[in-house]
């Protein structure tokens, strides 16, 4: 007899039984991606500046002209930051905080000015070489690289049209093209960033989707700017219910369990590494770390010694002061000592286990569930609506009772509509939530014989 499965609109030729298996379960779950960091490159040389750029780990080299750099170069500060964050994260969503003036060449008739402002541009130079065939083949490099060729064009009409997408440089002028050789643009100029420059960064973070925001303003430099991204943080998750962290250097009165406090660094191929440059793997492996992994004692990958390493009493006033930091593994290795964010305060509703990050990841996954499942105008606020919505959040809790986020669930308990407070359009919801945290603290008492 024959069998399998059958497409409704297609049938079968054969006679016989066919069974297609369908998934009737919600999902319950937000599908949000994890691994996002979102980074601010200040005093950058090059770029589009007050824009995001996105970069995926897939590619991560796919906006090198936008950035002026390969993000393997290793002598810019700022291509440093996204390497370190892309050790763990799966997208790093940069913003260009200024820019300064345009580089510019001129070889009779052809006016060439770079794209963005800054002292990159003076690293560009062009050619205008006689095709064989016809015309001219007019060549653009970023210092030793060829990045763009336009082939056998004959005036500079002709060259604006082929090259309007040219990711480094702008053509301008009028008439017929002649034979120039390597040019290098000069004039650009790079200015210094503001403090108005980093908030008004600050001011538009609220429309984009990331889980780590990777501040590298040290200690000294920006009390102010340590204090609006805090504010920022805040505002985001308590009045508009994203949970997201920002990772910050030495960071000025924080207490609170949005802001990881980085306090010492690494040493990574030979080079030392500042407390805000460490900030950005922090930033990386916060991002990419999901609701049931803690990061103590996560390796840091590349790491061959610590900035700053910590005594025996130093560490542990740090850890009381809410500090992140590097230490050194039994097997030598580098590690994050302890994954905890920055409160010290512990009074209701905020008990010590918010000061861990895996609890805070619990928490944030299970307001999303949350915010996805219970959207505006859906069920019905009457009985036959709570017994939904019940259901429904005794499945998130099932969900992530499963995956080992929580535990102690008493399913009659821990989702409930308080039907006395629900009349109108407002729904009131008691639930009971304890977060799973990691082993990290192991007691044993050994009794010999």
């Amino acid at each position: 007899m024959a069998g399998g499965t059958f497409d409704k609109l297609a049938g079968k030729t054969r006679p016989g039984t066919y069974i297609n298996f369908e998934s009737t379960r919600q999902d319950t779950l937000g599908n949000s991606e994890r691994g996002i960091v979102l980074l601010p490159l200040i005093g950058h040389n090059w770029g589009p500046a007050k824009t995001f750029i996105t970069l995926l780990a897939s590619a991560p080299d796919a906006e090198r002209l936008k950035l002026g750099y390969s993000i393997y170069d290793e002598d810019d500060p700022q291509m440093l930051l996204i390497r370190e964050a892309f050790k763990n994260a799966a997208k790093v969503i940069v913003y260009i905080t200024e820019s300064g003036e345009k580089a510019s060449a001129t070889a009779t008739p052809l006016t060439v000015t770079a794209k963005y402002g800054g002292t990159r541009g003076n690293d560009i130079r062009f050619s205008v070489v006689a095709n064989p065939v016809g015309g001219f083949d007019v060549s653009v490099f970023l210092a030793t690289e060829k990045t763009a060729t336009y082939e056998g064009v004959e005036t500079v009409e002709e060259l604006i049209a082929a090259a309007a997408d040219d990711g480094l440089v702008v053509f301008s002028g009028t008439g017929e093209l002649a034979a120039a050789a390597g040019t290098n643009l000069t004039g650009g100029t790079d200015v210094s960033s503001t403090n108005l420059d980093v908030t008004s960064f600050l001011d538009k973070i609220e429309a984009v989707k990331f889980n780590t925001l990777c501040f590298p303003v040290g200690k000294g430099e920006g009390d102010t700017l340590h204090t609006a991204a805090k504010a920022k943080i805040k505002y985001m998750r308590e009045n508009m219910g994203k949970g997201v962290q920002v990772v910050m250097p030495d960071a000025t009165t924080p207490d609170y369990e949005g802001v990881i406090n980085v306090t010492n660094a690494v040493v990574v191929d030979g080079k030392s590494l500042t407390n805000a440059q460490a900030c950005a793997w922090v930033a990386g492996v916060t991002a990419a770390a999901s609701c049931t992994k803690s990061n103590t004692y996560t390796v840091y990958e590349g790491a061959t010694d610590i900035v700053g390493a910590k005594s025996n009493e130093e560490a542990i006033a740090a850890i009381n002061a809410g500090e992140l930091f590097f230490s050194f593994s039994e097997e030598g290795k580098v590690v994050v000592e302890y994954d905890i964010n920055s409160l010290t305060t512990f009074n209701k509703p905020k008990d010590k286990t918010y000061r861990k990050n895996r609890v805070i990841r619990v928490f944030d996954a299970f307001a999303e569930a949350v915010q996805l499942n219970f959207p505006p105008n859906k069920y019905d606020n009457g009985p036959t609506g709570w017994e939904v919505m019940k259901g429904i959040g005794q499945t998130i809790l099932k969900t992530f009772e499963d995956m080992g986020a929580i535990k102690n669930v008493d399913y009659d308990n821990d989702f409930l509509i308080d039907a006395s407070l629900s009349s109108g359009d407002e729904t009131y919801f008691n639930v009971g939530l304890e977060a799973v945290d990691a082993a990290e603290k192991l007691y044993f008492t050994i009794k010999t014989r």
